[in-house]
């Protein structure tokens, strides 16, 4: 088997790891080329488990990403949310999302963890390589691994073991709720829908309107909710907001689209039947890769 054919044949795999470790789509992306361009080089095809060596390169270029991402980070102008990624017919990641949970919820979870951690737990939790073989690509003995595994999943709710990508018709139903009371304008159905202790993440980047901290309790999001509908009824001229419903990371979400251009991709957690937590990218780098699959 060839280079090209081996790497095709195994990319959503590769493609999850990176993208669960950088949480950004067009990072993972990078980084599948910069390792395929590596792996012409190393002969990949031809060794024992070529698979095995592909994700430890992955795993080892996400690492050394995230070396520098993070300081970035850290000096965000407000919240720092994953890229979402948007599954369509026939997308050559959508069985992938299938099978395994890469849900929002879970990769904002991730990045409360180093990269070190964050590593150990994709390899765990993600492809069930035993602590050995974690070891060798993370650079730290196999006891170590086991601890610091043992550690995150301490650290990490239990949404983050469960396969919260698939999509469910609890999900659905609420988003589809909410949508309508948007439009209607019901503000009582809107509030109904948020748990009392509901936080509201938005990503803006600095460069868009967004809150620059998390807005906690019902009563500040659906306060943050109603103020963000007039802006956009003070800023739209020509047509109203379009909210379309599309598969974010395996769940229903929703892009609003105002005069054919992508302003806000929103996901939600749902438990119990309402909104734990929903998340609002809005920073224009985040919605790049959005442009390009929607259209």
């Amino acid at each position: 088997m060839g280079l090209t054919e081996l790497f095709l044949g195994n990319q959503p795999l590769l493609f999850s790891i990176a993208y669960r470790m950088t949480g950004t789509v067009s990072d993972a992306e990078d980084i599948l080329q910069d390792v395929y361009l590596h792996a012409r080089e190393k002969d990949v095809e031809n060794l024992d488990n070529p698979r095995a060596y592909l994700c430890k390169m992955v795993t080892n270029h996400s690492l050394d990403f995230l070396k520098s991402a993070r300081k970035k980070r850290e000096v965000y102008i407000g919240p720092w949310l994953p890229e979402p990624l948007i599954i369509q017919e026939n997308h050559p990641y959508s069985e992938l999302i299938k099978e395994e949970s890469i849900s929002f919820a879970l990769l904002v979870l991730l990045e409360k963890l180093n990269p070190i951690e964050r590593a150990v737990f994709i390899l765990r939790e993600v492809l069930d390589y035993n602590y050995s073989a974690i070891a060798e690509i993370v650079g730290k003995n196999a006891n170590n691994c086991r601890k610091i595994f043992s550690r995150v999943k301490d650290k990490l709710p239990p949404l983050s073991l469960e396969n919260t990508g698939i999509p469910n018709e609890s999900h659905e139903t609420i988003i589809h709720t909410f949508i309508s009371a948007l439009n209607n304008g019901n503000i009582q159905q809107i509030e109904d829908l948020l748990a009392r202790d509901v936080v509201l993440f938005s990503d803006g980047g600095g460069k868009v309107y967004a809150a620059l901290k998390p807005v906690v309790s019902s009563k500040l999001v659906l306060r943050f909710i109603t103020n963000l509908l007039q802006q956009y009824n003070q800023t739209t001229t020509y047509t109203d907001p379009t909210l379309k419903l599309v598969n974010i990371n395996g769940q229903t979400g929703l892009l609003t689209i105002d005069q054919n251009h992508i302003k806000t991709v929103i996901c939600f957690q749902v438990d119990n039947q309402q909104m734990k937590e929903i998340y609002i990218v809005r920073n224009p780098e985040k919605l790049k890769h959005v442009k390009e699959i929607t259209n």
